[in-house]
């Protein structure tokens, strides 16, 4: 047995390491295995979701500590949009608009240290150049001042660097999290809960943690279990071994309400399900294609018969609950089968014998990904396959891990995917579209999008403190994206969760930024 710093419960190491962590955390944790169901002690609170815990760095998974309420950025946003003090108290902007200073509440970390202003300075420093939010703030320097001050200054004017400290890469951790060479190994934080045990990539253990800055949770254990398949959480939800089930499929929503063994919550969320394409080969870098292809879409018969939602299919890329960035002047995304043989007619793309169109010797053809742990995805993918060949572009659906996505999009080996892409990783959805439609390093958009007024607008949009001057230049970035095409939108996301009997529906908050699972508000029925 193993005992880890900031993990108070000793710990079982297995036989054999899982991928991606290092052995001394490995962790058997028998009521977490996912081959036997969750353990169904009335006092621990059973949550589950598709979300593997695959790496200790929180640039790649600190989105799961937080949502769990295990680690905590300076900033957070509440349900509303609006943005909330956490390990920072407050924060201002000087009037030279360039230097904002953050003062930090008192709080400690899981295993009994104090968070500073250096190590949140050292912690920020680390994680910025890879995080994708925090990696947009034009930082000229950050410093300390005391232990209690952390300063930004910036190269520019930058509006939405609160709502960027939001950034789950900016999760602080405490100095016991690291190795010697300064790398994350253990999830060692400041949240309502803290970590007791570990099982592999799937299995979380937690406990309220006593010396936490704000309200005590009411409940008191959770243990999470991340289940990539939608269907074994149903499955779950369904037999009472999960008290908060995440990421349902609508017909799995549909049952579990049916059978009355669970409550259905839903909420439409700012992640829509789209189209990213490889703009810098053909046939894609010509936005005719990308035109034709998206008025090929049945976006309403996919939104009624595989999502079982009409209302999630998608006008424009943001749906009505961002409604800053949600403009219904604008001509919305349509179906229209003549006029999108008529564009590739026009690009040059003509029919071929079996009916696939040809252009300079190369088919109108491409592979698309697919994640495997969002089921309704490849069902959709078949779908529109077969809607695309019907105006003569041919794809084969490639189902696969999510996290083969970004290096193939890094590579230039992806020619186009399906996926479903957050927009709020902070709550301004600048945040996101500056990285995936002004930048070169996209990680889940279209690679090869060009656009100088585009790139004009989000500075002059990042620079502007007044909503007068900001809302009409959201609505211009709003309409190049409808206009362009660099994804095609083809339906919004509707978060689906189940809630068992023994959890009060009253205390379950649904957050459409997707930050916090509000576990530390649950209270039991």
């Amino acid at each position: 047995m193993t005992d880890l710093p900031g993990l108070r419960a000793p710990i079982l190491a297995p036989a054999r390491p899982a991928p991606g962590l290092p052995r001394r955390l490995m962790l058997a944790a028998p009521a977490l295995l996912l081959a036997r169901p969750l353990r169904a002690e009335a006092a621990v609170l059973r949550v589950v979701s598709p979300w593997e815990f695959s790496s200790p760095d929180p640039v790649e998974t600190g989105y799961v500590l937080r949502r769990l309420g295990i680690a905590e950025t300076l900033v957070g946003v509440r349900p509303d949009g609006t943005l909330r003090g956490l390990l920072a108290e407050s924060w201002s902007v000087e009037p030279d608009r360039l230097t904002w200073r953050f003062r930090l509440r008192e709080a400690r970390f899981h295993d009994g240290t104090p968070v500073t202003a250096p190590l949140v300075v050292r912690t920020l420093e680390r994680v910025r150049p890879l995080a994708e939010s925090l990696s947009a703030i034009p930082l000229a320097a950050l410093w300390a001042e005391g232990e209690r001050e952390v300063v930004f200054r910036t190269e520019t004017p930058f509006a939405p660097l609160p709502g960027c400290l939001t950034d789950y890469a900016g999760i602080i951790l405490a100095p016991s999290a690291y190795d010697a060479e300064g790398r994350p190994q253990r999830p060692v934080a400041t949240g309502p809960f803290r970590v007791t045990a570990l099982d592999g990539i799937r299995g979380i253990e937690a406990e309220a943690f006593p010396e936490y800055w704000g309200a005590p949770p009411a409940v008191r254990r959770l243990a999470y279990s991340a289940v990539p398949l939608g269907e074994t959480r149903a499955r779950l939800a369904e037999a009472g071994e999960a008290d908060i089930a995440f990421t349902l499929l609508p017909q799995a929503a549909e049952r579990i309400q049916a059978s009355g063994r669970a409550r259905i919550l839903s909420a439409t969320i700012p992640r829509p399900r789209m189209i990213v394409m490889n703009l810098r080969r053909p046939p894609f870098a010509d936005v005719r294609v990308r035109r034709a292809l998206s008025l090929a879409i049945d976006r309403e018969g996919l939104a009624a018969a595989i999502l079982r939602h009409p209302a999630s299919s998608a006008t424009q890329l943001l749906p009505p609950v961002l409604s800053g960035w949600h403009d219904p002047d604008l001509p919305p995304l349509r179906r229209n089968p003549a006029e999108a043989r008529r564009l590739l007619d026009e690009a040059g793309w003509a029919p071929g014998a079996d009916g696939i169109r040809h252009k300079d010797g190369q088919r109108l053809a491409a592979a698309m990904m697919v994640p495997s742990n969002r089921p309704e995805i490849p069902v959709m993918a078949q779908a529109i396959q077969a809607q695309w060949r019907a105006v003569g572009a041919e794809i084969t659906v490639r189902p696969g891990p999510s996290g083969a996505l970004p290096g193939a999009i890094r590579d230039g080996s992806m020619e186009c995917s399906l996926l479903a892409r957050t927009y709020v990783n902070v709550p301004d959805p600048i945040g996101t579209i500056i990285p995936d439609f002004t930048g070169d390093r996209q990680l889940w958009s279209s690679p090869g999008f060009d656009n100088p007024e585009m790139l004009d607008l989000t500075r002059a949009y990042l620079g502007s403190f007044a909503e007068a001057e900001r809302a009409p230049l959201r609505r211009r970035i709003a309409a190049i994206l409808q206009s362009e095409l660099p994804v095609i939108p083809v339906s919004w996301f509707e978060h689906n969760v189940a809630v068992s009997p023994r959890v009060a529906l009253s205390s379950v908050v649904l957050d459409p930024f997707e930050q916090d699972y509000g576990a530390a508000g649950l209270r039991w029925a």
